[in-house]
């Protein structure tokens, strides 16, 4: 968000600061120097504004007040714990750089922690060198929104997540742009919340990762170059809509991973150049429809547990193999995708191919059983292998078909 974009909503925090309460200004030069001696004589719904400098302090909000920097303040906790601490209700938090969390094997410090509060504002926040960036423990109706977190701390048993939630609902985090960290977004036991708008990248490990959490939607956000991907594990009823998942790369890597999900939408998706687009391991009754797979290593891998499930009107483009599988046995449906590998024909010109697809190649079978034999890709003998089983089919499981091809490429 631009500067010029956040000073009309800053007016009208402070207006409605003035109109429930007073306003504490807090910076050098003033009556107040600190933003602790501001919390401790501020009241219930009045406004601190921090002017800029850095304040080398851990700070505690227990009061339902709007905290506000003025020109980025920088708030140092100096690495001995967390350093800002939210513990009530209907607080706003804006405007400020906030550094120099704490780091611990034993305890989760943070630069943000909100606990145990409703109606809680972080806007408008750069988040830098600290364990984990904004957590949220048992919060209800916050709103998590245009911060920058990222951090330079590398050692894996001291590094946390940028934005952690953990047994909360009704959240909604948007417009954030996430850096270095273990994980981008986590989210635990976190229910009936949006998660939208967000940019992830290089993370050391998911750029979005969630457990049981259910009845949430994550829209519209952009996961990239992140080491293993996208993962979405024991839960039911998600969406994941208008996504994009690119550049996941690495032999345990993928744009997204599947695991024991129940009653989901993975509709209107972007999986570019990843080495496996969607990783399907115990997917039941999801809608997999209108995404893009193009340019992966695999589009799909479904795992024999994954059942009853729609992969519908889908574009597989450029894949180096479109769909795998470690099955002979396939109860989900393929068709209705388009696959630019199809040779078929329509001769009724009605859109959709005259002969059904076989989607599984021989030598995708033969590599879900043996990884070994990926060094023979593109060699002769793969070359035959896969024409002579395209003339007489043994190997490859003869129910991953896709009946309906379609012969144009879908809107997604």
């Amino acid at each position: 968000m631009t500067r010029l974009r956040r000073m009309p909503v800053l007016a009208a925090l402070l207006l409605a600061a003035s109109a429930s309460g007073r306003t504490i200004q807090v910076g050098r030069g003033r009556n107040i120097p600190t933003i602790r001696a501001a919390l401790a004589i501020a009241k219930a719904g009045d406004s601190v504004l921090v002017h800029p400098g850095t304040y080398r302090e851990r700070v505690t909000v227990g009061k339902p007040l709007t905290l506000i920097g003025v020109g980025r303040p920088v708030i140092d906790g100096q690495k001995r714990g967390t350093t800002v601490t939210v513990a009530a209700d209907r607080v706003t938090l804006r405007g400020f750089r906030i550094i120099n969390s704490g780091r611990s094997s034993l305890h989760d410090y943070c630069g943000i922690l909100v606990r145990d509060s409703r109606n809680v504002i972080i806007s408008d926040n750069q988040m830098r060198s600290n364990q984990f960036g904004i957590m949220l423990q048992g919060c209800i109706k916050g709103d998590i929104s245009y911060n920058d977190v990222a951090s330079d701390i590398t050692a894996m048993q001291v590094m946390g997540n940028a934005i952690h939630c953990w047994k909360s609902e009704q959240l909604h985090i948007h417009h954030n742009k996430v850096g270095h960290n273990r994980d981008g977004i986590y989210l635990e036991f976190v229910y009936d919340s949006m998660i939208d708008r967000n940019t992830v990248s290089n993370c050391e490990r998911y750029g979005l990762h969630f457990m049981f959490s259910h009845y949430n939607t994550y829209s519209n956000n952009h996961f990239s170059n992140n080491l293993a991907g996208v993962a979405v594990m024991y839960t039911h009823d998600v969406h994941m809509l208008h996504n994009v998942f690119a550049f996941n790369r690495g032999g345990s890597s993928y744009g997204l991973l599947l695991k024991e999900i129940q009653r989901g939408r993975i509709e209107h998706n972007r999986f570019t150049d990843n080495t496996v687009g969607i990783l399907m391991d115990g997917g039941v009754e999801l809608q997999v429809s209108h995404n893009l797979f193009r340019n992966n290593g695999w589009g799909m891998r479904v795992v024999a547990s994954s059942t009853n499930d729609t992969i519908r009107s889908n574009n597989f483009i450029g894949n180096t193999f479109d769909v795998s599988t470690n099955s002979s046995y396939n109860s989900n449906t393929f068709d209705g995708n388009y696959w630019d590998k199809y040779d078929g024909y329509d001769l009724d010109k009605n859109g959709t191919g005259d002969v059904p697809y076989h989607m599984l190649s021989l030598f995708s079978t033969l590599a879900e059983k043996n990884a070994g034999v990926l060094l023979f890709f593109h060699s002769f003998l793969m070359n035959l292998m896969d024409m002579s089983e395209r003339l007489l089919p043994s190997i490859t499981p003869d129910n991953y078909v896709d009946n309906m091809p379609s012969l144009k490429p879908f809107a997604t």
